[in-house]
This record gives structure tokens, C-alpha cells and sequence, in this order.
């Protein structure tokens, strides 16, 4: 009984302390700093902390420690965006402030248009996330951060 009790403060302060450390220097630092992935940081401080701040700032962090990409550079399918009609729209480049979506009718390309990462719905905000995530877990891999 006495070493649960103990078991959970400790992991509470230790959740405490990632998570300040997060406020005051962001995701991406945390992690390069800690070496702790993402999972492990999950794994420890649950999702409570995860910001559209924090998010939007690593998802910046990350384009701009490596340069604007697409999915197709990491391996990674487009995010479905948006369906109209005969055509879709799918989020497939990331610039320094905003995501590029390629509009598409009956497989042309019909062009793309720029949303600001603020301007991201939560869930669509949520899907770049998670992908920045794997890419920053593949240019880490590559030696690119």
C-alpha cells in the first residue's frame, strides 16, 4: 500500500517536471535534449499536455530543422483532407508555416492552395502531428536532426 503511494508521487513528479520542462522549451528540444521518444513521453505524461501550441511549435521545429518536405520524401501517404464532388483535396507538403493541399478531380491535379497550421481543424491538426512524429523519428534515423 505504502509503495504504491510512493510509486505514484514519484511518477507524478516526474510527469510534473517533463511537462514544465515541455512548457519552457518545447517538444522538439525536450525530446533531442532527452533523447526520449514521443511514446515515452506519452507513456509517462499522457496526452493532457499535448497543446495546439505545442503542437503547431513542434510541427514548425521539425520543418524548420530539416526544410520544407513532402510525404513522399518520408515514405508517408498524403492525409486525406477534404472530399468534393468527383474530387478530394490531401495534405501532402509541409512549409515553414502552412501545409500545402493538392486538390484533385478524377486523379488530375488541379492545383493547391496553403492553411496555416493554426488555421488546422484539431483533428486534422492532430494527423500532421502524429506525422511529424514519424518524421522526426526518420530524419533522426537519417542523421538529419
Amino acid at each position: 500500500m505504502m509503495k504504491d503511494l510512493i510509486r505514484r508521487v514519484i511518477k507524478e513528479e516526474v510527469k510534473d517536471k517533463i511537462v514544465n520542462q515541455i512548457d519552457k522549451i518545447g517538444l522538439y528540444q525536450f525530446m533531442k535534449m532527452s533523447k526520449m521518444s514521443f511514446a515515452k513521453i506519452f507513456s509517462i505524461a499522457g496526452m493532457d499536455f499535448l497543446t495546439n501550441k505545442i503542437m503547431i511549435q513542434f510541427i514548425k521545429d521539425v520543418v524548420d530543422k530539416n526544410g520544407s518536405f513532402s510525404v513522399h520524401d518520408i515514405g508517408k501517404d498524403p492525409i486525406y483532407y477534404y472530399k468534393f464532388g468527383d474530387g478530394y483535396r490531401e495534405i501532402s507538403y509541409f512549409g515553414r508555416k502552412s501545409v500545402s493541399v493538392d486538390v484533385y478531380n478524377e486523379n488530375n491535379n488541379l492545383g493547391n492552395f496553403h492553411v496555416m497550421y493554426e488555421s488546422l481543424d484539431d483533428d486534422k491538426l492532430m494527423e500532421v502531428f502524429d506525422l511529424m512524429i514519424r518524421a522526426y523519428d526518420t530524419f533522426e534515423t537519417l542523421g538529419n536532426i
